[in-house]
């Protein structure tokens, strides 16, 4: 049986993701580009968003808490 789908669904186009860095900078023969369309930080993720996911690494497999205690909890304390 063939899956319905609904006409506006079908009609939508898949995103096309723009072009990865290296593949830019060699299609324009540049040495180095920085790249602001596809939502990218040239300068990196933050030392401190790298320091709390090297402490949560170790737990990333496991769904985080629904109910949010520990940021209920710190959000209650400063506000």
């Amino acid at each position: 049986m063939p899956l319905k789908v609904h006409p506006d669904i079908a009609s939508l186009v898949p995103y096309v993701p723009g072009k990865p860095i290296e593949e830019l900078q060699r299609e324009l023969g540049l040495a180095r580009a920085i790249k602001l369309a596809s939502n990218e930080n040239p300068i990196g993720p933050s030392p401190k968003a790298l320091a709390v996911l090297g402490e949560t690494a170790p737990t990333l497999h496991r769904y985080p808490d629904g109910g949010a205690v520990r940021l209920r909890g710190a959000l209650a304390e400063r506000c």
